[in-house]
């Protein structure tokens, strides 16, 4: 007896789930981030992207989709919340509340930038992507980090090359990819110096150094001093500095994203 009043109580229970259950359409499965990259489409290159800042910040609306490579690598500090992008037609710096951002976006790799949310703006004459700022002192803040895997997709693996340069070479459509300054030495004056300042941070948050080529021309590496080679002194020889060309107004800047990227073994001019 007791059996048979088991199996009513089994069978009432699966007329009820069946019933619950009934005509309801099954729930679309959770759609994966390679399922979202294959549905962007690249609208504008960087140029384009950096030709809509209008001479006041701009937050865009639309789905403006760039396709390029990241250009810059922050695993030794130099670069903090801040990455650099690039394509044929140009660079970009994005701000970024998101640390390691290398870890998720390596120097080299295909990336894809959805920008609606973001602003555009200007800082010392650098057209940059960020945050809409409270301040008004700046243009763009930095993008929160939770919204980071939003706006900023990896697509796949991959390598750069430096663009080789000469001091003279050096110009503003360069600014914000990855180049290579061949045939210079840092100054003579600067030998015994290290890149940067750990021991004085809170004063000297960003150190200038001055490479200077064959023919008397200079240009400035900027380094902070949180970077994990500031304390390292300078090379003492010649050769080839590798780096993210910047902008601080008109005077152009490198910013060393390794120290192994400073290859400076041949003798002094």
């Amino acid at each position: 007896m007791k059996w048979h009043q088991t199996l009513a109580v089994l069978a009432m229970i699966l007329g009820l789930t069946t019933a619950c259950n009934y005509n309801r359409p099954d729930e679309p499965a959770p759609q994966s981030g390679q399922d979202l990259i294959e549905k962007l489409k690249p609208t504008h290159t960087v140029a384009q992207l950096k030709a809509l800042y209008p001479g006041s910040p701009l937050t865009i609306a639309e789905d403006v989709i760039v396709s390029a490579t990241m250009a810059s690598d922050d695993t030794e500090g130099n670069l903090y919340r801040t990455c650099y992008i690039q394509d044929e037609t140009g660079g970009l710096e994005l701000k970024l509340s998101l640390g390691n951002l290398s870890t998720i976006y390596p120097q080299g790799s295909k990336i894809y930038l959805r920008t609606r949310g973001m602003t555009l703006g200007r800082y010392a004459h650098h057209i940059n992507l960020g945050y809409r700022s409270l301040d008004p002192k700046y243009e763009t803040a930095f993008f929160p980090e939770k919204l980071v895997p939003e706006v900023l997709f990896f697509v796949k693996s991959g390598s750069i090359e430096p663009r080789s340069l000469s001091i003279s070479g050096v110009s503003p459509q360069y600014a914000g990819t990855l180049v290579r300054i061949e045939g210079v030495q840092f100054l003579e004056s600067e030998l015994n110096q290290t890149y940067a300042a750990p021991d004085d941070r809170k004063s000297q948050g960003y150190v200038n150094r001055t490479l200077v080529d064959r023919t008397g021309k200079t240009i400035i590496v900027r380094t902070s001093s949180y970077a994990k080679f500031a304390g390292r002194k300078l090379p003492q020889g010649s050769g080839s500095i590798t780096a993210i060309l910047s902008y601080f107004r008109d005077t152009p800047q490198l910013l060393l994203l390794r120290e192994s990227d400073a290859k400076m073994s041949a003798a002094r001019f």
